[in-house]
């Protein structure tokens, strides 16, 4: 069996916080004993409130001395492999590589428009194992502009979520609408951080074409973006709550109470909000690009970047509930075959074993 470290450096808990639980949840239960590496107390506190293994380092930058306080951990830990989440932990990864044998893995996980491929990086990527591409679409998209990025054997292992958490649940929908006094009105639902890349900004302005009498929308996360958000609905008039972090079993009673999931951002390199909506059985309405079409396929409904084509797919959609149904439906049956918790733990200890070989 293998002892694995995982490493972030992630500066808050998002999305890539519960990727990274459910990944040591999965290798944890095929027998690999894993700790949790995090640079910051809040990614630290995350997984800590989960009941996982985790321990903070004093890492802020990318040196020799933090090289060394890796090392350090990784001695410690005896670990056979380090699987690491940013560029920022690869390029640790490499420098304490030169100092204690270990297999590096490096889960390309980053909301840019294109992989990293800055010089400190290409030479890192000597060092490199294994890349774990969450979508062949990011795995094209390296191909294309960071080849280096495919020349060590390479993997998709799409993200999981646990389809028993998250699963229709009407009962539960009721529940939410009553605890937050929305009645049966429709309602739009946005869940990410409350940062720019998200496109909360972009999002307003396409609900503003409503007009007066538009759905209200509820945002699920936090974020520096959340002032910025206020201001601008309450200028365009338009209903907007935000929610802050729900806890897994509140937010999946947003899903199911929630008429459908909006989704502005068009650089996700998966989208673990829409895979969780669509094991709800939710319907949803994003702005086609990147890893959205890969995971969402024919279940939901894909817009150009254009704010008129998406009020008037959202519109569409709102009228039409059969639609909302049978979308639903396919929806969760996509994410249940694709995106179960059991699939992506047996395909990522696979990877590290033969990684480690």
């Amino acid at each position: 069996m293998l002892r694995v470290a995982l490493l972030t450096s992630a500066r808050s808990w998002r999305g890539s916080g519960t990727s990274l639980a459910n990944i040591a949840r999965g290798l944890a239960e095929r027998g690999h004993t894993v700790q949790l590496l995090a640079t910051t107390p809040a990614v630290t506190e995350g997984f800590a409130a989960q009941g996982l293994p985790v321990r903070e380092l004093p890492i802020r930058d990318t040196g020799l001395a933090e090289a060394r306080i890796l090392v350090r951990a990784l001695r410690e830990l005896q670990s056979d492999v380090l699987l690491a989440e940013k560029p920022r932990d690869l390029r640790l990864g490499a420098l304490a590589s030169l100092v204690r044998r270990f297999a590096l893995v490096y889960r390309h996980n980053v909301g840019e428009a294109s992989p990293p491929s800055d010089p400190i990086v290409r030479l890192a990527y000597r060092r490199v194992a294994l890349t774990v591409f969450l979508t062949r679409a990011a795995e094209a998209q390296a191909c294309a502009v960071a080849p280096f990025m495919v020349r060590p054997p390479r993997r998709v292992i799409y993200e999981a979520l646990d389809v028993g958490r998250f699963r229709p649940d009407e009962a539960g929908g009721r529940a939410f609408r009553e605890r937050h006094g929305l009645g049966d009105r429709p309602f739009l639902l946005a869940v990410g951080a409350l940062e720019r890349e998200k496109r909360y900004d972009w999002l307003l302005d396409a609900l503003t074409r409503f007009g007066a009498h538009g759905p209200p929308l509820l945002v699920c996360g936090e974020g520096g973006f959340a002032g910025l958000m206020r201001d601008q609905a309450a200028r365009r008039g338009l209903t907007v709550r935000l929610l802050g972090f729900l806890p897994p079993d509140e937010l999946a009673a947003a899903y199911n109470a929630a008429t459908c999931l909006v989704h502005a951002c068009a650089v996700e390199t998966f989208g673990l909000a829409i895979a969780e909506a669509m094991a709800c059985g939710r319907p949803v309405v994003a702005v086609g690009g990147a890893a959205l079409p890969e995971v969402l396929g024919d279940t939901g409904v894909l817009t150009p970047d254009d704010p008129e084509q998406f009020v008037l797919a959202l519109a569409e959609l709102l009228a039409d509930p059969p639609r909302r149904v049978a979308l639903g439906n396919a929806a969760r049956a996509r994410a249940v075959k694709l995106f179960a918790l059991d699939r992506m733990g047996r395909e990522y200890a696979e990877a590290l074993e033969a990684a480690a070989s």
